[in-house]
């Protein structure tokens, strides 16, 4: 399973990979956090909803 940063709305080639929706939803956040210097406060519930419309 994989998911494109890019896909979701950023400028970025980024690609998250994982066993799980979990998996890639933590890699994802983490992502988020490190290099796009998002807080958690600002993963909303919509961005992780177009994160898992993104996950293949």
């Amino acid at each position: 399973m994989e998911m494109k940063c890019r896909d979701v709305g950023f400028n970025c080639d980024f690609v998250v990979r994982g066993d799980s929706e979990q998996e890639i939803m933590q890699q994802a956040a983490a992502h988020a956090q490190r290099d796009h210097g998002m807080r958690p406060e600002d993963i909303t519930e919509e961005l992780k909803g177009k994160i898992r419309a993104n996950i293949h």
